[in-house]
Order: C-alpha cells, then structure tokens, then sequence
C-alpha cells in the first residue's frame, strides 16, 4: 500500500484521534506528520501486514507517546494540563458545536489509559482485540478501560447537562 493510500483511506480518522488525544489541532497535524515519516521509513513490511489499520494506528499511537513525553520533558517542573491551555478540542459530529465540546471536555478529564481506549473502540471503531494490540495490552484490559471510560463519561456528562440547565 502506498502512502497516499493510506492517507486517503486513514487520514481523516488518524487526525481526529490525534486531536482528542493531544487535546490540540496543531498537536495533531504534526504527530500525523511525524507519523507518516515513520511510515514511509518503513514501507518495505507493508507486505507482511495482515491488518494495516491496526499497524498505522500502533505506529500512530507510538507517534502521540513518543510526542507527549517530549512535551513533558520541556515542561519540566510545570504542571502539564491534559489538553494545554487552549479551549477544547471540537472534532467530533454531534448535533449541536456545544455537545461536541462538552464531549472533548469529558474525554480529556479520563486518565490516559481510559481515553485511549474510549477513542478506539468509540470514535475509531476498532474490536477490543485490535485495541488490545494496539495499546500493548490483554483484550481483557482494554475492555476493562473503555468500560471504566464509558462510565466516567457518562458521569461527567451528566454533570455538565445538569450545570448548564
């Protein structure tokens, strides 16, 4: 598969993972940069790859990682918010701009972990398997996130409807 393949058929998803992740669109775009350097730099094993969206989302996760604790170590000594100092993030579709932000709020106040797995299996539509593989972890574990994430969202959801009423 050739790189402008996988851009066309990943690029759009692989950003808006970004975006929540690193709570930040210029965040994104340059991990998504990054991301496809890596790519290219090993585009030789693209033959042995039996689920190439899984791999592109493991490099791209490894990408985001590698990105954070960059970030961190620049900011040594400086409490590191999830999400920066910049409003939240809106990439998602939801009916209304306010329910997209409530939602990208929600997402950057869960622990990494749960996030993570909230993003891949929610918004990226991935099996719990491939989310397992991709994050470096059982099937059980990864379940056991996006099932502690889903229950946290819901519960900060909650309270942000009832604040708003």
């Amino acid at each position: 598969m050739k790189l402008d393949e996988l851009y066309d058929r990943y690029g759009e998803m692989m950003y808006h993972y970004l975006a929540l992740r690193l709570g930040s669109c210029q965040d994104a775009e340059d991990v998504l940069q990054e991301t496809f350097c890596r790519l290219a730099r090993i585009s030789l094993r693209w033959p042995l790859i039996r689920n190439p969206r899984a791999f592109v989302f493991k490099i791209l996760r490894n990408e985001s990682n590698r990105y954070l604790r960059k970030r961190i170590q620049e900011r040594t000594g400086e409490h590191l918010r999830r999400g920066g100092d910049s409003a939240p993030v809106s990439v998602l579709e939801a009916p209304d701009p306010s329910t997209g932000d409530a939602i990208a709020r929600a997402l950057s106040r869960l622990p990494d972990e749960q996030r993570e797995a909230v993003l891949l299996k929610t918004f990226q539509d991935f099996s719990f398997k491939d989310a397992a593989r991709i994050c470096g972890v059982s099937i059980n574990t990864a379940a056991s996130r996006y099932r502690l994430g889903i229950a946290k969202l819901r519960v900060l959801l909650k309270a942000n409807h009832e604040n708003t009423r």
